[in-house]
């Protein structure tokens, strides 16, 4: 069962009726609240435990918002800040900002207001916290994947990357499943000028329109209250970066047609918005289905499909490069040593013989998934046999090479 998660908050103000009051209504609205009477309280309350927005007013006896605002950014640098004050100036809000305030509120409050400004720095700390993973997530992929193959139909691909990743402009990359589409779309991500930013992708295949366009564009909060903010969607949170559309075409006409808008102009409106917010989003699209195949259909709005068609590069299947099997076995052997920290030592020259000849139907993914199968029932320090290998995959392979 999923839960929506705790959103904590600390609310500091030395005013025992006002203090009461916000408690009151944000602990309704769903919030944990933590209370603390002065500015010296909020600061203490920062060692015992993690919050996700801090509501404090700004003038207290002792240490006062600022004070905690500086706290609170030197303890939990991603924690956001809002300010209440009644003696709002150009200096107030100047100094607010500088020291990392997300924003500050005048009093007399108006409750309403105060839960619309929680909600909006809420989905800020959480679109932070989702930029912050996805950057780290797929850093750590880059570094440890590698194209593994010397052959002569993965060295023409990844010329073709490399050339279509500089030249920029929306990429459509064509290949049966399991050919590794979603990593050679990483791939022109970070030889392009935008590796620096956040390649984000998205899975079309088999989810239901309106989720597919909320996940995309953004689309009310959860609890749906009128002053909850809009969570950010996919195409925002690649701004400047890549989006991959993998099964682009299984999207729906909906999404595709938005899609294709903002190719045209650049912009895109949030769900239930109105007003158009200007991205630079680079868009790669993969697909299992050939271009004369999509055009048969219709599906796929012409301009977009003219767009994709431009750089149109495709995946070779793994039946195509065969002689990359042992260099491919090898890789996600050590990858399979790795994570399970019980080595082994290799193929013997039997199993090597019955997987080199093999047709990889589920390509790499296939080849991939039986040799983590099979290191994950493995002792350490032994070798795979093709005693191991199972019976359909050697069946198949006596088919296709019978003995003379």
């Amino acid at each position: 069962m999923n839960r929506t998660p705790l959103k904590r908050v600390l609310v500091v103000d030395d005013e025992p009726m006002i203090l009461t009051l916000l408690s009151t209504i944000l602990r309704e609205k769903g919030w944990d609240v933590t209370e603390a009477g002065s500015g010296t309280e909020g600061i203490d309350q920062l060692d015992r435990a993690r919050f996700d927005v801090i509501l404090t007013d700004l003038v207290m006896p002792g240490d006062s918002g600022i004070d905690l605002l500086r706290a609170a950014k030197e303890i939990h640098p991603d924690v956001e800040v809002i300010l209440m004050t009644g003696y709002a100036t150009a200096d107030t809000a100047i100094e607010a900002m500088r020291n990392g305030a997300f924003h500050y509120i005048m009093k007399p409050l108006k409750p309403d207001e105060v839960v619309h400004l929680l909600e909006k720095a809420y989905s800020q700390r959480q679109l932070q916290r989702e930029n912050q993973f996805l950057k780290s997530e797929i850093r750590a992929a880059h570094h440890v994947q590698s194209v593994v193959g010397d052959s002569e139909p993965i060295l023409r691909l990844v010329a073709s990357l490399q050339g279509i990743a500089v030249a920029g402009g929306p990429v459509l990359l064509a290949g049966e499943r399991g050919t590794g589409r979603g990593f050679f779309a990483r791939i022109v991500h970070f030889h392009s000028q935008r590796s620096g930013e956040l390649c984000v992708p998205v899975y079309c295949a088999g989810v239901p329109e309106e989720t597919l366009v909320k996940e995309l564009f953004g689309g009310p909060s959860a609890d749906e209250e009128p002053t909850s903010v809009p969570h950010s969607g996919k195409m925002l949170l690649a701004n400047h970066g890549t989006l991959y559309l993998a099964d682009f075409a299984e999207a729906g006409r909906k999404v595709l047609e938005r899609i294709d808008r903002y190719l045209a102009d650049k912009t895109v409106v949030p769900d239930g918005g109105t007003e158009p917010i200007p991205l630079d989003v680079r868009i790669i699209a993969s697909s299992v289905v050939p271009v004369e195949e999509l055009v048969r259909r219709g599906n796929v709005p012409p301009a977009m499909l003219k767009e994709l068609e431009a750089r149109i590069v495709r995946i070779p299947a793994l039946r195509e490069h065969l002689e990359d099997v042992p260099l491919l076995l090898h890789h996600f052997l050590q990858e399979a040593n790795r994570e399970r920290k019980k080595p082994l030592r290799g193929f013997t020259p039997s199993a090597l013989s019955a997987l080199e000849t093999y047709a990889w139907p589920g390509n790499v993914r296939e080849l991939r998934d039986l040799v983590r199968a099979i290191a994950g029932r493995k002792k350490q320090g032994t070798m795979i046999d093709a005693t191991e290998i199972p019976p359909e995959i050697l069946y198949r392979n006596l088919r296709r090479n019978p003995p003379q």
